[in-house]
């Protein structure tokens, strides 16, 4: 009971409450308002993405007023908006709230919610009221005829005493309630809400499409907070442009378990929503990447690995990701050719997205590993040369000074990447030394052989038998 002021149940709809009157409740009457009945309309896409995702947007039929409930995205979002006068489209406010959660798709009327309000007042001996209690019942109806049916009863004292509410709450479950801190959205009585309900912690036994499904739900949904707090706030991406950048570092992590034609495809329109100039809520690059990263949410596109395991799996990849980047830091030299050193920088930091994922299932291991890995990621990063476009300079209508300035600049970067890869080569071993001894391995089950019955029988020999060859029996105690 939030604040010892509020008694939330369920109840069924038919159930019938009795004792809620007595010494016992402190209750001696209740008085009736009048009932109120109203229709709300429920819009949504043809695939339910605004319920899936705990969106309900609704109008009143009554009133034309249109509501939105978002409980699970508060802030940036409030809980409940209802328009305030009537109107015949949605308004833009929330219409503009609603882009990166439809991404496009179509909206239009899903279900039809009946409900029947009804209202209370408490009192007590002296009949000053204290109290109210709401009864709501509910009637949804969708267009294939299904018919759901729920009720929610709400009750609010001031001040109440332990007696009362165990008195109360005792009535309402002998009628089949129970008791609840706060009613559930009408996605999860529908069960529509796959994707708004928190994911507990991974296991390690868990399947490799939940933990993978986890991961995308997890960047998902940050990525619609940062682009809600755009939207309702001053509009600035950074926050963005941020995860963009976090979405592309967990693809190379997870490269190894998914289909590499998706990858490859989200990894474009990663690298197509960051090239934007315009404010990336605003752009449909960014609705196509909300796609790419939804859909590995909902239906994770995984290659050979599907079906198996969270550890072992991980464990395997892992194990596999860091003897590359050993054998590759191994033989680099300060003058390997660009290729390798690019090679050795991109292995090393798939093997860092990698084990900063697997935290959830690995725990403490995990983490050590992630910290090896960093500063030979930062040590890499120093040794590759930018792409020689962008050192290019027109030096038409540049003086001589100042092309001699260029040139300098020019060799100060290939002078410092020339420094950084000497640098690596003579830190390498310690650094390879803490990551071998972090490796993360596949347990491998420690199963006694079972004898196996030979399946040719022995073929029989006229060799003469062996004579068997005595050995001496040891010493005894004392004997010279």
């Amino acid at each position: 009971m939030p604040g010892g002021e509020v008694l939330r149940f369920d109840l069924p709809p038919t159930a019938a409450v009795a004792n809620l009157t007595g010494a016992a409740t402190g209750i001696r009457r209740m008085v009736a308002r009048p009932p109120a009945e109203s229709t709300a309309t429920v819009i949504d896409t043809a695939d339910h993405r605004l319920l899936d995702w705990g969106i309900e947007l609704s109008r009143i039929v009554e009133t034309g007023q249109w509501v939105l409930r978002a409980p699970g995205w508060v802030p940036p979002l409030q809980a409940e908006t209802v328009s305030p006068q009537a109107e015949d489209e949605l308004p833009p406010e929330l219409a503009d709230v609603l882009v990166p959660f439809r991404r496009g798709g179509i909206l239009g009327p899903k279900l039809k919610v009946e409900t029947l309000r009804r209202r209370f007042s408490l009192a007590g001996d002296d009949g000053v009221p204290f109290g109210e209690l709401t009864d709501e019942r509910h009637r949804v109806l969708s267009h294939a005829g299904q018919v759901t049916s729920y009720r929610d009863v709400t009750l609010r004292i001031p001040a109440p005493s332990v007696d009362q509410v165990q008195a109360i709450t005792a009535a309402f479950v002998a009628a089949g309630g129970t008791v609840v801190d706060g009613f559930a959205t009408l996605a999860s009585r529908l069960g529509l809400a796959h994707q708004s309900q928190r994911r507990s912690a991974l296991s390690a036994r868990a399947p490799i499409e939940e933990f993978v499904a986890a991961q995308f739900a997890s960047r998902w949904r940050r990525l619609l907070l940062a682009d809600l707090a755009a939207r309702t706030g001053s509009g600035d991406d950074a926050a963005l442009r941020e995860g963009v950048q976090a979405v592309g570092v967990e693809l190379a992590g997870l490269e190894p378990l998914l289909q590499s034609a998706w990858v490859h495809e989200a990894e474009q329109r990663a690298a197509t929503a960051a090239e934007s100039t315009r404010p990336l809520q605003h752009t449909v690059r960014w609705l196509r990447l909300l796609d790419v990263v939804a859909q590995g949410a909902t239906a994770p596109p995984l290659g050979p690995v599907a079906g198996r395991i969270t550890g072992p799996v991980l464990a395997q990849e892992l194990e596999a990701l860091v003897q590359m980047v050993l054998d590759q830091c191994r033989t680099l030299a300060p003058y390997s050719d660009d290729a390798r050193w690019v090679r050795a920088r991109q292995v090393t930091a798939r093997a860092l997205a990698l084990s900063t994922l697997a935290r959830d299932v690995f725990g403490k291991p995990a983490k050590q590993l992630r910290r090896c890995l960093e500063p030979v990621v930062d040590a890499l990063s120093g040794t590759i040369r930018p792409d020689p476009a962008s050192l290019t300079r027109d030096l038409h209508n540049l003086s001589t000074a100042e092309v001699f300035e260029a040139g300098r600049a020019y060799e100060r970067t290939v002078l410092t990447v020339d420094y950084e890869r000497q640098n690596f080569v003579r830190d390498w071993p310690a650094w390879g030394e803490r990551v071998r001894a972090r490796m993360i391995r596949p347990r491998v089950p420690h199963v006694r052989p079972t004898p196996v019955e030979p399946l040719v029988e022995p073929v029989e020999t006229h060799d003469p038998p062996v004579e068997p060859v005595e050995t001496p029996e040891p010493p005894q105690r004392g004997a010279r």
